[in-house]
């Protein structure tokens, strides 16, 4: 039934009103709202772009792919685990084997930021294998490495079974198994020849010999690890076909709730999967969808947005390399966005100077996290109103000291700072906050009340200067902690 006049702008009144998950959602379900919705903006709290996952507010859109075992077709531990945590974040070839994630199939619209990430497709022997890659398929020497080790580990087990394994040990909570050294380096080398020549008896015998420490628990689950990393290279050389179907599994999921899962053929590669959840949800809109807080902080990825969407943006975040990424935003974020009312900006020591950048100048608000840079001056001549150092402290980072603080002291009084100018900074504990109070007193002549002390401006207003502290959660089920904190800001008389 088509919509009529009134009806439509009644709907799109309602629509504004909606909170975008359930907007998107609606849109889905009722063909018949989707034009109307799509041309009533969007207004959206928090957003933020993966190459396999979309966060919307506090809900997350995540694709994976999921290995639906077929039945009576024995599932090992590792593959049950992946499955139980949403599946794994690459494609599949026929055989198994994992395949990078596409990011050459670039259309317009979607951003590529940094380099193409170029796998090591040397196989390298070490005690902490990880699932093979479809490039290793031909790797002789993986796959030899692999079956030496269950058979060795395979034997031992059953060997020591049969003993009725008198000194089991009972398996940790946290059990990290490790793979012991079983073959020397000119072994390993000649896995990768063309001919290979099995063990002998007496080699065999040597090598169990190695693994009579080893407590069963550790031979059980490094049994089960090796058959899942040969599980693809059984198809390829024994002409089987794989024992699971692939599918595309979408998880939705928002903190507090239950997981919604879909499951669909898996009939498209990853990347060109989350091209079409972006373009269902953010495609085709005719008018700018206000943002909030947008965060671009990984690296190496490609961002499947749609052609011709616009956001208008106020809290911007972004990892390090500032220029580039504002560079690689230029055609989604729109020009009403700048100034942004916040910045936060994560610093890694590896970028140029970030601090000339007329986008960091102009904002209001400035959030600095990561490492702190060895140039001090950079941050003492900033001139935004607000800005929070957030940078690590721990005992293996440069750290604000006192005689880092003081300088920001002499800057705001030198250039007689208006009222509302605030730096505040994360330190390392209580005793560098009093420190810098006794220091503000002595070289100042600051006027000192407990954990507070002032000066006077003569502008009719005052420094202010104190230090403070909070806890906060380092995580879910994780202890509080307690940070510390020394915030200066200029007040009025």
């Amino acid at each position: 039934m088509p919509v009529t006049g009134l009806q439509y702008d009644s709907l799109r009144t309602v629509l504004q009103y909606i909170e975008a998950n359930k907007r998107l959602h609606l849109s889905q379900c009722i063909p018949t709202i989707r034009f109307a919705e799509r041309a009533v903006p969007l207004k959206i709290n928090y957003l933020q772009f993966n190459e396999l996952r979309v966060n919307i507010n506090s809900t997350t859109y995540q694709l994976s792919l999921y290995r639906d075992f077929h039945q009576r077709e024995e599932v090992v531990d590792p593959f049950q685990k992946e499955n139980d945590m949403g599946g794994v974040q690459n494609d599949l070839d026929q055989f198994g084997f994992l395949v990078p994630i596409n990011r050459t199939d670039v259309v317009p619209g979607e951003i590529v930021f940094g380099d193409v990430v170029h796998q090591n497709r040397n196989f390298a022997p070490n005690f902490h294998l990880s699932f093979p890659w479809s490039y290793q398929q031909n790797d002789e020497q993986m796959r030899r490495y692999c079956e030496n080790y269950l058979k060795i580990y395979q034997i031992a087990l059953m060997r020591r079974l049969e003993q009725g394994d008198p000194e089991r040990e009972e398996t940790p909570a946290h059990p990290l198994p490790v793979m012991v050294r079983l073959f020397s380096d000119d072994e390993l080398l000649a896995m990768a020849g063309l001919v290979y020549q099995e063990l002998t008896e007496e080699e065999l015998e040597l090598k169990l010999v190695l693994l009579n420490q080893t407590p069963t628990w550790s031979l059980e689950m490094i049994i089960t690890r090796l058959r899942y990393y040969l599980q693809p290279f059984d198809c390829l050389h024994n002409n089987r076909a794989i024992p699971f179907t692939p599918l595309i599994q979408l998880t939705i999921y928002r903190k507090g709730q239950e997981k919604r899962i879909e499951r669909y053929p898996y009939t498209v590669k990853l990347h060109a999967a989350m091209r079409k959840l972006n373009r269902m949800m953010f495609g085709g809109r005719s008018s700018i969808v206000n943002v909030y807080k947008f965060s671009f902080r990984l690296r190496n990825e490609v961002l499947r947005i749609p052609e011709g969407m616009k956001i208008r943006v106020r809290d911007l975040r972004l990892e390090e390399d500032m220029n580039r990424r504002l560079e690689a935003l230029n055609n989604i974020i729109d020009e009403s966005s700048y100034p942004f009312e916040v910045l936060s900006v994560f610093n890694t020591g590896e970028e140029d100077d970030p601090f000339a950048h007329p986008v960091l100048t102009s904002v209001p608000k400035l959030i600095l996290e990561g490492l702190k840079p060895d140039d001090m001056t950079r941050l003492w001549n900033l001139r935004n109103e607000i800005i929070s150092f957030k940078y690590y402290t721990g005992i293996r980072v440069r750290t604000f000291t006192v005689d880092d603080l003081l300088p920001f002291v002499r800057n705001i009084l030198a250039a007689r700072s208006p009222v509302g100018v605030r730096r505040s900074f994360v330190v390392r504990d209580k005793a560098l906050g009093n420190n810098f109070l006794n220091q503000v007193v002595e070289q100042f002549n600051g006027v000192r009340r407990n954990r507070t002390a002032t000066i006077p401006m003569g502008n009719d207003s005052i420094l202010k200067m104190f230090y403070k502290g909070s806890q906060f959660s380092a995580g879910e089920g994780l202890p509080q902690i307690r940070r510390w904190y020394v915030t200066m800001k200029v007040v009025e008389a």
